[in-house]
């Protein structure tokens, strides 16, 4: 039964089994292990395996192709998912039975090292601690003649509640397999270092290596394997050993939906990993990229970010982005480095990989202004404000002007989107902000050498769900020259995002620039 010192638990094998799925029953539907469909898929093929009587059988590749839905071809060395999620596992039972499952009466572990489960007793409640005459002469004192400092004066050895050896057995247990745990992590990761680009980190030996020297701004490919690229915003993006732990793996090329710069994409760190970024000013914004490029289940596709042992910060990359094979961020304000000079970051991802991370010196907890040119190529205004290329769209494509040869430098209005297309901007949940958007009517009307005037063109544009404009008309509003509508009080969402949708109704939607600032 798996039982451990249960001495005091006395029970057939029939009455302990019935017990058993009781308890799997409560783990499994009372919703304490939260909203991973992995965990419960886990701990329920493993409890099985156990009370049919093949627990010693349970394998990671087992788990993987019966429990987790991998093909036959799973390769542990490169899909972590296994490890990544019995150890969510582990840690999740210890805080049910710390919290919900407290006063339970049978509980479920998995030793480190196994994945066979074992049903252990909870441990007994010690009675009270029986007292001397003394002691309870002292406890019975309520004022009167004699002080309470006088009265415990006459007591030669108070009474104080003692650890039972049972619990000091159990703490001791715990302690010494948390070590065997980490032990055998760390020899596990130095045994298996495979060839190629898709392999988990060493550990130990990412340990050893030095970390980068401090930057004001980091723009970090993660994993190892990859090549530096310069952006369209003409940014570098290089490689660095900033993580310990995890596995790094490459991407075949690919289009990524989104974004212009697809190799940001091709390649990431996923499963358990500790990353340190050495920082030399005293605030920051952190930018974390995510596509998602498996073809796994969707439930699977979950991340979890903690900033300096931070909260929680939960990604759900498919969800976020709108589908597979989209680029997604999420962005986090107000990050001060931990007092070694660094920021501090620890992923769990069963599946998705974080792809890149950006980290950019910021004056305030405010998001910093973004500023985007509907384009390939970046532009620096005339206040040397600088608009990043075309990013975080969906739908639509790159128009083409009539003559444009023929309008000289048009500045923010040289390129634009056009179609049905949206934008999704990462920004501070619930926060808000002021939007602008840049408008110039790039095909009718008489100065671009077209056909047609007011009227020729209307569409919508909505945020977030409320509408910004209706039916609106460039050449009716402003005729050849640019446009320019500004939205204050535009609050965030709860995911952190500001979503603009662009809506045809004659011909089709138009944008040249946006620009998201704080609302202050």
């Amino acid at each position: 039964m798996g039982a451990i010192g249960t001495s005091e638990y006395v029970a057939s094998a029939e009455a302990g089994t019935e017990a058993e799925r009781r308890e799997l029953d409560w783990l499994l539907t009372s919703g304490v292990l939260g909203r991973s469909g992995n965990l419960a898929r886990v701990l329920k093929y493993i409890c099985e395996e156990h009370f049919a009587g093949r627990g010693n059988q349970i394998k990671e590749y087992t788990i993987a192709t019966e429990a987790l839905g991998r093909r036959p071809d799973f390769d542990p060395i490169s899909d972590t998912i296994v490890r990544v999620t019995i150890h969510s596992l582990r840690k999740r039972l210890l805080e049910v039975y710390q919290n919900e499952g407290a006063d339970r009466p049978i509980r479920l572990v998995v030793p480190p090292g196994h994945y066979d489960p074992h049903f252990v007793p909870a441990p007994p409640l010690e009675p009270p601690h029986p007292r001397t005459p003394e002691q309870e002469t002292a406890l019975e004192i309520r004022g009167g003649d004699i002080s309470p400092t006088a009265a415990l004066q006459k007591v030669d050895t108070p009474w104080r509640p003692q650890p039972s050896a049972r619990k000091i057995q159990l703490w001791s247990i715990g302690v010494i397999a948390l070590a065997l745990f980490i032990t055998a992590s760390l020899l596990w990761g130095v045994r298996h270092q495979p060839a190629g680009g898709s392999h988990p980190s060493n550990s130990a030996a990412a340990a050893a290596m030095p970390l980068p020297p401090p930057q004001a701004t980091i723009h970090a490919l993660m994993g190892t394997g990859r090549r530096s690229f310069v952006d369209h915003s003409g940014i570098t993006w290089a490689t660095a050993n900033y993580c310990q732990g995890g596995a790094n793996v490459t991407v075949p090329p690919q289009k990524i939906e989104g974004t212009e710069d697809a190799p940001l994409y091709l390649g990431g760190v996923r499963g358990i990993a500790h990353c340190v970024f050495p920082v030399t000013q005293k605030l920051y914004e952190l930018h974390f990229h995510f596509a998602e490029t498996s073809d796994l289940p969707a439930a699977t596709r979950a991340a979890i970010l903690s900033i300096n042992a931070g909260p929680a910060i939960n990604v759900d990359v498919v969800d976020d982005a709108g589908g597979d094979g989209i680029a997604t961020s999420t962005v986090v304000t107000g990050v001060a480095p931990e007092n070694d000079g660094a920021i501090h970051i620890d992923l769990t991802s069963e599946v998705s990989l974080l792809n890149a991370v950006e980290i950019l010196p910021a004056p305030s907890a405010s998001l910093l202004p973004v500023r985007i040119v509907v384009g390939s190529k970046p532009y620096v205004d005339s206040a040397n404000q600088f608009w990043t290329s075309d990013r975080y769209f969906s739908g639509g494509r790159h128009g083409l002007p009539p003559d444009s040869a023929k309008q000289g430098n048009l500045g923010l209005y040289e390129s634009e989107r056009i179609g049905r297309f949206r934008y999704i901007i990462p920004a501070v949940p619930l926060a808000h902000y002021r939007v602008r958007l840049y408008f110039r009517e790039p095909w009718f009307g008489a100065e671009n050498g077209g056909a047609g005037g007011p009227g020729s063109r209307v569409f919508d544009v909505a945020c977030n769900g409320e509408m910004l404009l209706k039916n609106f008309d460039i050449l009716a509003t402003s005729g050849s020259a640019p446009a320019v509508k500004t939205f204050d009080n535009i609050q965030a969402s709860a995911g952190g995002r500001i979503e603009l949708s662009f809506m045809p109704a004659v011909n089709y939607a138009v944008v040249n620039a946006i620009e998201v600032l704080p609302a202050n």
